[in-house]
Order: C-alpha cells, then sequence, then structure tokens
C-alpha cells in the first residue's frame, strides 16, 4: 500500500510504502505526479519503506510506464528504509537515469532526508 505523505514543497512527491503495492496505488501516484508536472519542471521523491511485500505486475508495468514517459523530469530520489538490499539497489536508479540525484538513509534518519529532498 502506499500512503502520501505531505511537504510543504509542492515538487516534492512523498509516500510511504508499507505492503504489497497494487496497481491501484500507482494510479494515485501517476495522478499525483501528472498534476505537479503541469506546474513544475522537475520533481523530486521522497519515499519511506518500513516493509516491502513486492508489486503486482499491473502495479509493476504502471510504474514502468509512468518512469518511461517522464524519468527525464526527476532530478532527486530519497530512500528511508532500514532493508540492506533497498541500500544496495536504490542507488541503481541514480546510475540509469541521467541526472536523477539518489540517495538512501537508514529510518532513523528520516528527519535528515526530508531536509536534504527539499534542499
Amino acid at each position: 500500500m502506499i500512503t502520501p505523505i505531505a511537504f510543504d514543497a509542492e515538487n516534492v512527491i512523498g509516500m510511504r510504502i508499507d505492503g504489497r503495492v497494487v496497481a491501484e496505488d500507482m494510479d494515485r501516484i501517476s495522478a499525483m505526479v501528472e498534476e505537479r508536472l503541469t506546474r513544475y519542471d522537475k520533481l523530486r521523491v521522497y519515499v519511506e519503506v518500513p516493509s516491502f511485500e513486492g508489486i503486482s505486475i499491473e502495479g509493476f508495468f504502471k510504474d514502468l510506464q509512468l518512469g518511461l514517459r517522464h524519468w527525464h523530469r526527476f532530478e532527486k530520489e530519497a530512500v528511508v528504509s532500514d532493508d540492506q538490499w533497498m541500500h544496495k539497489l536504490a542507488p541503481l536508479g541514480g546510475h540509469l537515469v541521467s541526472g536523477l540525484e539518489v540517495k538512501v538513509f537508514a529510518t532513523r534518519e528520516a528527519i535528515a532526508a526530508k531536509a536534504w529532498i527539499v534542499a
């Protein structure tokens, strides 16, 4: 499930992923991204991941479509998680997407992650 996290900086899309991600979650995120892109040239993403239990195939393809459509319009991503595999996997996005800066934080560093994403 994806739950939005509000930021004063509206160029930041904040979300909490807890459990399994399904197509409906990606529909909500896609709508938020599309709306914000009408007002901002570049977006930043803040993601807290206390637990990740996978993504449905429909959700995966919706996420992939969104990413392919707007890959050049994301400039920063902060990932907050204590899962070591996330610390290794998340930075790959920065290598795959030109111009995307990705930084991973432990859960205890969430305040620093929020400060970094808006800076």
